[in-house]
Formats: structure tokens, sequence, C-alpha cells
């Protein structure tokens, strides 16, 4: 008895260090961002100053990554914190001033075409708009194609009629385009 711990106890001393650790693990994947979401970014060792400001990183003044354009920053250049989609769950992130105002304006549009009421459609209407978004993207395809533009294409399903679209994929970043049968702005990514 004196200070040995019971075999029993062993397992649940264990288990509480499990949970610890992953309850750290939970912790350091919210405020560290996914390998997925760093495809867009800026490498650190390609920039030396803040593409805002101009002013030279180092051991005062650290690299900042926008979580929209990937650019570096200074912390100064990055003071907005704004979640990226409308999507109620999206945490908000860091961005540049200068996507700040512009997913500031993204959410808000999305957020009056959301609110605007859509009238009830047939399965026929749905269906002609689909057709018809499917042909101005085989068209807007091809002509890309012959145009060279670089610019490759997906498949992504509209986050409200879940519709599947072929869009045009951005080279970094991302981009807002508009659902071609029920007209709600959605975010498309580089990755």
């Amino acid at each position: 008895m004196g200070g040995r711990s019971r075999p029993s106890d062993t397992p649940k001393i264990n288990e509480q260090q499990m949970e610890k650790k992953k309850g750290l693990a939970d912790w350091m994947n919210l405020i560290k961002p996914g390998n997925e979401e760093k495809d867009h970014w800026v490498p650190d060792e390609a920039v030396t100053k803040c593409t805002a400001c101009g002013t030279d990183f180092g051991a005062f003044v650290r690299r900042h990554h926008c979580r929209n354009c990937g650019d570096i920053f200074c912390d100064k250049c990055t003071h907005g914190r704004i979640a990226l989609t409308a999507d109620e769950n999206a945490q908000p992130v860091r961005v540049c001033d200068r996507c700040l105002a512009e997913v500031t304006q993204r959410l808000s549009n999305a957020k009056e075409a959301a609110s605007k009421p859509v009238g009830l459609q047939s399965h026929e209407d749905l269906a002609k708009k689909l057709q018809e978004e499917m042909e101005r993207n085989r068209r807007a395809g091809s002509s890309s194609k012959s145009e060279g533009s670089g610019r490759r294409m997906r498949e992504v399903a509209c986050p409200i009629c879940t519709v599947h679209l072929q869009v045009q994929v951005p080279s970094s970043g991302s981009e807002t385009i508009e659902c071609g049968v029920c007209q709600h702005p959605f975010l498309v990514s580089a990755h």
C-alpha cells in the first residue's frame, strides 16, 4: 500500500492521459490550418516584405498568410478576422485588409440573395435551368480551352440547391460564382 497504485487504476490513468493528448490535438487543429487550406499560400521564403505596406520581415515582424488570397502580410495589415463562407459553423480566420472588404461584400451579397424569396419552381423549370446552365458551361469550357486560359474545370455542388455544376477553378485563392439554377452566389477555391 505504500504509494503504489493498484493495477485497476493504471488503465484509468492511461485513459486520462490519452484524453488530455486528444484534447490538445483537437485544440491545435482549430488554430492551425490544414494542409489543404495552404495549397494556395505563397511560400514564406518567397517574400521578404509585407505585400501591402512593404515592411521588412524579421525577428519582431512576423509573416502572416491571408487565408483568402494566400499572400503574406505583416500583423498590422491582417487585422481582419472573418469566416470565409456563410456556413454557420465556419470559424473566423485571418485575412488581409483587402480581402476583408471583399469577403464582407461577398457574404453580404450571399445573405441578401438567400433572404430573397425564391418562387416555387416545378421540376421541369429546374431541369430546364439546369440544361441551360450545362450548355453555358460547355460553351465556356470549350472557348476557354481554345483560348488557353490555363484554368481547369471542376464539378462543384451548389450549397443551396445541390445541383452539380462544371465551373472554372481559379488558379489561386478563391472566387465567388453564382449558381446558374438558383442564382445563389458561393465560393470556389483553387484547391
